[in-house]
């Protein structure tokens, strides 16, 4: 059996007859219901004129916060960024399980008529990507389709001055700002979010060939948290908050680092569960079930 026959299976099992990607528009929905309110306050508050757009909305959603570690002074509250982390924390509930389940159950049958090992284990990690991806997607079209009912413009390159509002609302940074919204800028602003959930994503299912998904989970979510709490090297989550970087803020999180971080750690994946499943024992293990 050929990767492209296993991919497919994986699409159908793993993301279409997914019943948690429910969860999506109502998640989507109380995110950008949100986000509305605070853009809004900010541009009534600011005086800036124009209509909304939705990479507007995406700004406000992925904000995310100060890193918490980094506040000294005990009078000023850091709001932990509960909706930011939900967003994550969701990316990677919805498929945490499914490779796990698939290679204790019908994947066992598929390993007995793939030659090669590594046939199964590349599908599995374009499936990974693929239902990162699916999610991040359908949490855009939804996204998109909240700014239509609203009015809102959501083939518009978004407002400077309502990106520098949004981004300005740091403690512990100094901001610098931005002076043109760059084809750069917008891209950073829209992948960034999705190369951390490809990354949690296959870090998770890395984890799955070790513990147990809900133990590969909490060490996901810890992941998240360190984010929150510090703005170091390794806190790769960061990226994940698309204006706390450096290119808002002088001495941030550096988002190229970032980038290079995740694309280290997607590779170390791959190799890692290459290597590790030519010697893996398929038959079930009723211990690690």
């Amino acid at each position: 059996m050929n990767v492209f026959k296993i991919v497919l299976c994986d699409v159908k099992e793993g993301i279409i007859k997914n019943k948690r990607n429910i969860i999506i528009p109502f998640l989507c929905f109380l995110q950008c219901l949100y986000a509305q309110i605070n853009v809004d306050f900010y541009k009534e508050y600011y005086g800036i004129s124009g209509k909304t757009s939705q990479l507007d909305l995406l700004t406000e959603i992925f904000h995310g916060s100060d890193p918490i570690g980094k506040n000294l002074n005990p009078d000023i509250k850091i709001v932990v960024p509960y909706l930011w982390l939900s967003i994550f924390a969701f990316a990677v509930f919805i498929s945490f399980d499914y490779m796990h389940n698939d290679l204790t159950q019908f994947g066992i049958q598929i390993l007995s008529r793939t030659k090669k090992r590594r046939v199964w284990w590349i599908s599995k990690c374009i499936w990974c990507y693929s239902s990162s991806l699916w999610f991040y997607f359908l949490f855009i079209f939804f996204s998109a389709v909240f700014c239509i009912a609203n009015g809102y413009d959501v083939f518009r390159t978004g407002n400077i001055e309502t990106i520098n509002v949004i981004a300005d609302r740091s403690v512990i940074y100094e901001y610098i700002g931005i002076d043109h919204l760059s084809a750069l800028y917008m891209l950073s602003i829209i992948c960034t979010p999705l190369i951390v959930i490809c990354t949690l994503n296959m870090l998770q299912m890395l984890l799955c060939l070790f513990i147990k998904p809900m133990y590969g989970y909490l060490i996901i979510i810890g992941l998240i948290i360190i984010g929150i709490l510090t703005d170091a090297p390794i806190a790769f989550t960061r990226m994940g908050m698309v204006t706390f970087n450096n290119n808002y803020f002088n001495e941030a999180y550096d988002d190229f680092f970032g980038l290079w971080i995740c694309i280290a750690i997607n590779i170390i994946c791959i190799i890692i569960g290459t290597l590790y499943f030519k010697r893996y024992d398929i038959i079930p293990d009723k211990d690690k079930e």
